[in-house]
């Protein structure tokens, strides 16, 4: 079974109308849908917004449904300089760029318990999506997706986000998903497409582009699970 995890209604609606057989079940006030999409065994969830509930949803669906694998799908803002809306990034690792204990002698990002600033996706998975959205015709980027607490609209934020971690995109789930994941040794893939590039325009672009935006990631994890046999 794969597990998919959106914050918004946006990132999973289109991906639930697809699915066969299916039966939900409601814990924490996120609902679970089970289904089949293209062969494959699913189950999707709508976290709602930012690292904890993203974290409460991932770690539920790990203990009641054991994923082999989490993707995370949705939009971000990019960062890289080619990046466009509408265009992919596939995260080779994930970052929490709000996590600071500088002050205690740590670098920025560093999470303890796991020990680590960066945690890395898992590279089989990672590359067919890739290869999912270039066969689409897709730009895609691969690099670091780094995750907060914020909706990243300031180019001061953006900055900080591209010379600390060297971060590609920014988003608000991405980050504690994988670290979930990584404490459960459950391997996990972040897709996400450009809704805005954030920066000062970020509050005007991402209500206008999410939604097309987010049909992409859409189109690509629906051509995945055609695809995957794993």
């Amino acid at each position: 079974m794969i597990g998919i995890i959106g914050a918004m209604a946006l990132e999973i609606d289109g991906l639930k109308k697809e699915m066969e057989n299916t039966s939900a079940n409601t814990i924490s006030g996120v609902e679970f849908s089970v289904g089949v999409i293209g062969g494959t065994e699913v189950v999707i969830a709508q976290a709602g917004v930012g690292k904890v509930n993203a974290a409460v949803t991932a770690q539920t669906m790990i203990l009641k449904y054991n994923p082999s694998v989490i993707i995370n799908i949705g939009v971000a803002g990019g960062i890289e300089p080619s990046l466009k809306i509408g265009d992919i990034v596939v995260a080779d690792k994930v970052c929490e760029h709000d996590m600071d204990t500088t002050a205690v002698g740590d670098e920025p990002g560093f999470i303890t318990g796991i020990d680590t600033v960066y945690m890395h996706c898992d590279s089989e998975i990672s590359n067919i999506i890739s290869v999912c959205a270039k066969d689409m015709g897709l730009h895609t980027v691969r690099g670091t997706i780094a995750t907060g607490d914020i909706f990243v609209a300031e180019n001061s934020v953006r900055n900080r986000i591209s010379q600390l971690f060297n971060g590609v995109a920014a988003e608000m789930e991405g980050g504690s998903i994988g670290h979930v994941c990584v404490m459960n040794n459950v391997p996990f893939a972040i897709l996400r497409a450009m809704s805005d590039c954030a920066n000062d325009d970020s509050k005007v672009d991402f209500p206008v582009f999410a939604a097309k935006a987010a049909e992409n990631s859409i189109k690509i994890i629906l051509r995945f699970l055609n695809t995957y046999k794993g």
